[in-house]
C-alpha cells in the first residue's frame, strides 16, 4: 500500500484533489492511500507517508519539509495537474516518485 500525503497551505483545497486521486486509484485497483493536510505543523500522518507531495503554492516550503522529514520522498505536484485536478496525472507522478 502506497501512503501519500498531499500538503498545501491550509489543507482544505487539496482535500478535493486527494479525494479525486483516491477515487481514481480505487477504480484502477491501485493499493494507494491519499490524504491531504496543511504543510505548516505537518501532523503525525506525515511520519507514516511513503511520499509527501506539496502543492505548487507551498513549493517555497520544500526545503523545510525536507529538513523535517529527511528520510521521506518529497516532491511538488505538477502545477498543470494540480490546477486541472487531473487525478491520473497525479497518480502517474506518485508512481514515478515512488519508482513504481
Amino acid at each position: 500500500m502506497k501512503n501519500v500525503k498531499l500538503l498545501c497551505a491550509a489543507g482544505t483545497s487539496t482535500q478535493v484533489l486527494a479525494a479525486k486521486v483516491q477515487e481514481t486509484a480505487d477504480k484502477l485497483g491501485l493499493e494507494m492511500s491519499v490524504t491531504a493536510g496543511p504543510v505548516s505543523g505537518s501532523d503525525e500522518s506525515c511520519k507514516d507517508a511513503d511520499l509527501l507531495l506539496l502543492t505548487p503554492q507551498v513549493e517555497f516550503k520544500l526545503d523545510v519539509v525536507k529538513l523535517t522529514y529527511p528520510d521521506k520522498k518529497i516532491g511538488v505536484i505538477d502545477a498543470a495537474a494540480f490546477t486541472s485536478l487531473d487525478a491520473e496525472a497525479v497518480i502517474a507522478q506518485i508512481n514515478q516518485e515512488l519508482g513504481a
